[in-house]
């Protein structure tokens, strides 16, 4: 029997086309970036009517469409506006529906920066962005970091909102303070997203970071956003201060519970549905959202069997943790392959983080001011998928 669901909302990350103009060698999609299919406006129809017809059944409040890539902007804008005709259609004012972007930002016209700042399509904008580092080039091998940079700058002239990811590799990790100092200097929210997805095994005999690594980084990252002025929110740090502060709280929290609460699911070019943690993973494949109700994909064999695994392993890692009233365990239920093989060989690195959080607050006292730092910079924030 199925969990009853408690979610009020959902978010479907759409890979609309893998296409591409950089050829990042961490990047889990990188056999596919020369393909310049898309999804066809028919397809992203279906998904929108089953998309709807869940939100309306199941009294969802909102939905977000994080449309993915690839490069998002190498689609053209005409298509994205025929899609917000096909969404006032299918929704009217029955479910709110939001539509973020997630962009490498090298790719930026007059005409994207007017469509962002009205709104009228795209109402939140993540930037996949390292600032430092070695392997975000573009198909001739080159650097475009200078683009980049200027397009941020185009962005923050136009008043244009927007927040940024950084994929925490071994190029970044020596960087990964600066990169952190940069955008606190800006006031841009921002996520380091650790190397966990990959396309082959080379992947992560080049990029995969060590717990240890991980561990330390993130805690310097703490060090320097407790010390900031402006103490920019950074995630996962951020949700490392939540549980923290619940713990020294004594606050208790509903542990998450993958059939009830998943809200995020990621849509591949061909309609095949999967979640977070096991992307493009066949034998865990929820349906195909072009040719299946979003009730049949939840229920599908796949999810389940999905779930089922997850939750064996909150058992097994979270059973006996001290924070496990705290902490909703989000990391250890949607681990991916590589975060599952971190668990198994060197614990839970969110758990070490929280230990860091508390052992800081204890050495400067500032306990009582900690959950107001935390919330200073959590309104506003876009939209950010999870996957880069």
């Amino acid at each position: 029997m199925l969990t009853p669901a408690r979610r009020r909302t959902a978010q479907y990350v759409v890979k609309i086309s893998k296409y591409c103009n950089l050829r990042c060698t961490y990047c889990y999609e990188f056999a596919e970036l020369g393909r310049k299919h898309r999804m066809s406006l028919e397809q992203i129809a279906t998904m929108l009517r089953h998309a709807a017809e869940h939100a309306e059944a199941n009294q969802l409040e909102s939905i977000d469409f994080v449309w993915h890539g690839g490069e998002p902007f190498l689609v053209p804008i005409e298509i994205y506006e025929s899609i917000g005709e096909l969404q006032r259609e299918i929704f009217g004012e029955r479910v709110a529906c939001q539509n973020v972007v997630q962009s490498n930002l090298t790719v930026l016209t007059d005409r994207h920066v007017e469509l962002l700042r009205s709104q009228r399509f795209f109402q939140g904008l993540g930037v996949s962005f390292d600032v430092y580092g070695d392997q975000r080039v573009d198909t001739k091998g080159q650097l475009r970091t200078d683009t980049v940079l200027k397009n941020i700058e185009r962005l923050i002239e136009a008043e244009i909102p927007f927040g940024v990811i950084t994929v925490l590799a071994r190029n970044t990790l020596p960087h990964a303070r600066a990169i952190y100092r940069f955008f606190d200097s800006l006031g841009l929210r921002c996520r380091f997203l650790p190397f966990y997805l990959s396309a082959e095994d080379s992947q992560i005999n080049v990029h995969a970071l060590t717990f240890e690594e991980m561990v330390r980084t993130l805690n310097d990252i703490f060090d320097d956003w407790l010390a900031s002025e402006k103490a920019t929110t950074v995630h996962p740090v951020q949700e490392h201060l939540e549980v923290a502060i619940d713990v020294m709280a004594g606050a208790q929290r509903i542990p998450y519970d993958k059939l009830a609460d998943e809200i995020v699911f990621l849509v591949n070019t061909d309609g095949s549905v999967h979640g977070t943690a096991d992307a493009y993973n066949p034998h865990h494949a929820y349906g195909n959202i072009f040719k299946e109700p979003v009730d049949t994909i939840l229920s599908s064999p796949g999810r389940v069997r999905a779930a089922a695994e997850a939750d064996e392993r909150y058992q097994r890692y979270c059973g006996q943790c001290p924070f496990k009233a705290h902490c909703p365990g989000h990391f250890v239920v949607d681990a991916t392959p590589e975060q599952r093989k971190m668990l198994a060989e060197s614990g839970c690195p969110l758990r070490a983080a929280v230990e860091h959080v508390i052992k800081r607050v204890d050495e400067t006292g500032l306990g009582s001011l900690l959950p107001e730092r935390a919330a200073a910079g959590q309104s506003k924030t876009p939209a950010l998928a999870t996957l880069l």
